[in-house]
């Protein structure tokens, strides 16, 4: 054999050998450096929402601690199932104190969705009537009752039947107030 047949051959030689070591060795090393590689970027991902999570947990439970002290008060704004007469009989003594002939309407709610839930609404229509001042004092009074009453509209109308008595008025609150399961109030 020639030297330049020799050379030849082991150029090739060489080159089937750095062709051999790259394709079965280096390019199966990188494709598996970039999947170590993707599945650590994965997992950097999951984990810091893992941590935003538990900061966030972190921060509800902390939130909690600081309002469970006024967890009384505010079951207190709602009226607690099975006892609505005790409401009823708030709004009768406020209508007395202030002078006031008063007609209520509580109805229960039908909705079975809400059977499911801590509290549910009841719809609330209350008709006062008296003097405008009493009527004025009468607002006040419910609006410091301890129950929480979300009125939706309020109207005063003139009671014209009463012409002697002209101050005398009609007055209609229609809202909503808050009923406490029973399952709720246990706790």
């Amino acid at each position: 054999m020639s030297v330049k047949r020799k050379i030849i051959i082991s150029v090739a030689a060489v080159l089937s050998v750095t062709f051999i070591v790259v394709y079965f060795i280096i390019l199966p090393t990188i494709r598996d450096i970039k999947k170590i590689s993707d599945a650590v970027y994965q997992e950097r991902v999951d984990l810091e929402k893992k941590y935003l999570r538990g900061q966030l947990l972190k921060k509800t439970i902390q939130d909690f601690e600081k309002i469970k002290p006024q967890q009384e008060k505010l079951a207190a704004a709602f009226i607690k199932e099975g006892e609505e007469l005790e409401f009823i009989t708030a709004l009768e003594r406020v209508a007395a104190a202030n002078g006031l002939s008063q007609v209520i309407k509580l109805q229960p709610t039908q909705d079975k969705t809400l059977e499911k839930k801590f509290y549910s609404p009841l719809p609330l229509t209350l008709n006062a009537t008296g003097s405008f001042l009493n009527t004025l004092k009468y607002l006040s009074d419910l609006q410091n009752l301890k129950y929480y009453f979300n009125v939706s509209a309020i109207t005063f109308s003139n009671q014209s039947a009463n012409r002697n008595n002209p101050e005398i008025i009609n007055t209609n609150l229609a809202g909503e107030i808050y009923s406490l399961s029973k399952t709720t109030t246990k706790n």
